[in-house]
């Protein structure tokens, strides 16, 4: 799926709602004021410094005027997001890319909602311009490099099992509009205690703040997709389970580059390989 950067839903740039949505879960889901807080960063990111995301959210729940100097600009945004995100969830179902979580909603007593088969596609949607294919085959190239970095290199906790790719351009398109490839992470250390102390000791070394919890466990996994990726607007790179569980059409076709071949049709429910 393709997007433009000009393109809006709901009057916000496709782009961010794009990438809003890409930090819903397959098993997961959201409500209203969870968006309408991803909205108000969407609009506001960078302009209020020397302001952390949790800092400015207290604030702005808490209507904590004195010990904000900023509060009334970002008051102004807030609103704003709050009247943004029932029309944005109006259209998102309109055009059927989330649907209401009628279980989440009943346990809750929240209206709370999923991503359909169509949003998980437009999740993976680029603004990028197609790409000549000498150009996807060095990017798949270094890419197979930069796995076996991660593999052999200590500093990375997580090491690389599957690489498949998809998507237009094993279908022989001459200008796929990316290179779609799904990846597949298992952690170095098989202990379980061990491994987490790696990973506290990880993100600490790295200077960056716990952000929720278990995002000590999710900022090693995270890193090793952005190595891979190397900010190449080239490579879409997605999860393994993202790939097994996407609609597939009738011209679905796809290449294991590494990993466990008869593993990958086992899982697509095809016969096993030989």
């Amino acid at each position: 799926m393709r997007i433009t950067k000009d393109q809006k839903i709901a009057g916000i740039a496709a782009i961010g709602v794009r990438n809003v949505l890409q930090k819903v879960y397959d098993d997961s889901s959201f409500n209203e004021q969870w968006l309408a807080e991803e909205i108000y960063w969407l609009r506001t990111k960078g302009q209020f410094k020397y302001t952390t995301r949790r800092d400015c959210l207290h604030w702005l729940h808490s209507k904590d005027e004195k010990t904000y100097t900023h509060y009334p600009a970002c008051r102004r945004y807030w609103n704003a997001s709050l009247r943004a995100a029932p029309q944005l969830i109006e259209t998102l179902i309109q055009q059927g890319f989330i649907r209401l979580n009628e279980k989440e909603t009943n346990e809750r007593k929240l209206p709370r909602y999923e991503l359909t088969d169509d949003g998980r596609e437009f999740r993976r949607a680029t603004a990028a311009k197609p790409v000549h294919r000498k150009k996807a085959d060095e990017a798949i190239k270094g890419l197979m490099e930069r796995v076996r970095i991660v593999n052999e290199d200590d500093f990375f906790l997580y090491r690389v099992t599957t690489v498949v790719l998809y998507g237009s351009y094993v279908r022989g398109a001459e200008r796929p509009a990316d290179v779609d490839l799904a990846i597949d992470v298992k952690r170095k250390i098989s202990d379980v205690k061990k491994f987490h102390e790696a990973c506290w000791k990880h993100l600490n070394d790295s200077g960056r703040e716990c952000r929720r919890i278990g995002y000590e466990f999710d900022f090693p996994r995270d890193e090793v997709f952005v190595f891979l990726r190397q900010r190449k607007r080239t490579l879409s790179l997605h999860t393994l389970h993202d790939f097994i569980g996407m609609e597939k059409h009738e011209n679905f076709s796809y290449e294991a580059l590494f990993g466990d071949k008869n593993a990958i049709s086992q899982m697509l429910g095809e016969p096993q390989r030989v």
